[in-house]
C-alpha cells in the first residue's frame, strides 16, 4: 500500500476511539455518499457490499442511514475491522451494518445488488473481476477514481471496461465516482 492510503487507514483505525472525531469524519462524506446513492439508484431493497470499509465504515453507515439498505462491509485488515465493528456499535447501526475481515478478491458470503469499493482498496483489477464474477446479474458497482495528480498513490482501475456512468466529486483525494453495470454480459470479457 502506498503512503497516502496508509496514512488514511491509520487515521481511521485510531479516530474511532474519540467518538466526536468518528462522527465528524463520517459527516464529511455525507455529500459524497448521497451522490453515489443517486448514481447507483440505491434503495432500501438493495443489499450493499462495501469493499475496503476501514476503521470508520462511514460509507457503509451513511448508505444504511440514507437508504435503509442492508450493508455488509469488508476489509482485509483485521485491526480495521475490529475498529469498524466498534464504530458501527457507536453509531447504533448493528441491525443494518455488519463488518467482516474478508479480502475483496475472495469469495464474498453476501448476496449483493450494489458494491461500493473504497479508493484505498487494492488490487483494483482483481477486485473488479471478482465482483463481476460473484455479483447478481442486475448488480451495480461503484469505484472511486483518484485525482490525476494523486494517481501514483493509488492502485488504478483498468481501462476496460469503461464505466457506464460517472459523477463528479470534489474531494481532496478523488474527483469521480464511477459506475459499472454487471448486466452488460460482454463486460466481464472486456475486463483487462
Amino acid at each position: 500500500m502506498k503512503l497516502i492510503p496508509k496514512i488514511v487507514a491509520l487515521l481511521e483505525k485510531k479516530a474511532f476511539a474519540v467518538s466526536i472525531l468518528a462522527k465528524l469524519y463520517s459527516n464529511h462524506y455525507s455529500r459524497v455518499i448521497e451522490k453515489e446513492i443517486k448514481l447507483a439508484g440505491i434503495t432500501s431493497n438493495d443489499r450493499v457490499l462495501n469493499v475496503g470499509c476501514g476503521g470508520i465504515p462511514f460509507t457503509a453507515i451513511a448508505i444504511a442511514r440514507h437508504t435503509g439498505a442492508s450493508v455488509f462491509a469488508i476489509d482485509c485488515d483485521k485491526e480495521a475491522v475490529e475498529a469498524a465493528n466498534r464504530c458501527i456499535e457507536l453509531f447504533g447501526m448493528q441491525d443494518q451494518v455488519t463488518a467482516a475481515c474478508i479480502d475483496g478478491t475472495a469469495k464474498i458470503p453476501f448476496d449483493y445488488s450494489v458494491a461500493l469499493v473504497a479508493l484505498q482498496a487494492e488490487p483494483k483489477l482483481a477486485i473488479l473481476k471478482n465482483l463481476f464474477l460473484q455479483a447478481r446479474q442486475d448488480a451495480r458497482l461503484i469505484f472511486r477514481k483518484p485525482r490525476p495528480e494523486l494517481a501514483h498513490h493509488y492502485d488504478l482501475l483498468p481501462e476496460k471496461p469503461e464505466p457506464c456512468k460517472a459523477i463528479s466529486q470534489n474531494e481532496i483525494t478523488f474527483d469521480y465516482s464511477v459506475l459499472y453495470s454487471v448486466s452488460t454480459g460482454e463486460t466481464l470479457a472486456r475486463v483487462s
